[in-house]
């Protein structure tokens, strides 16, 4: 099966759950936004190896341009679970 991870998917997987991460309590509820990171974890933890070190490689060269929150970028693969 061909990989499918591409910049794009893995820029909506980081921006999502940076507005997961960011969302206020007025935006979003506090255990909602758990649950779906949780959620979104489980299912990128689901993927081939092959996926996950591709989901990485693209995290990692995408996370300058995420300014501040380039440090929640890097360790988002982490918390993922998709790398050690």
């Amino acid at each position: 099966m061909p990989n499918l991870v591409d910049k794009h998917l893995v820029k909506a997987v980081i921006d999502l759950a940076a507005f997961l991460e960011f969302a206020s309590e007025e935006d979003l509820d506090e255990d909602a936004s758990i649950q779906a990171m949780e959620q979104l974890a489980s299912e990128l933890g689901q993927m081939s190896e092959d996926s996950k070190q591709a989901f990485v490689d693209i995290a990692d060269r995408l996370a300058p341009d995420y300014g501040e929150r380039e440090g929640f970028v890097n360790g988002l693969a982490a918390s993922f679970g998709l790398k050690g």
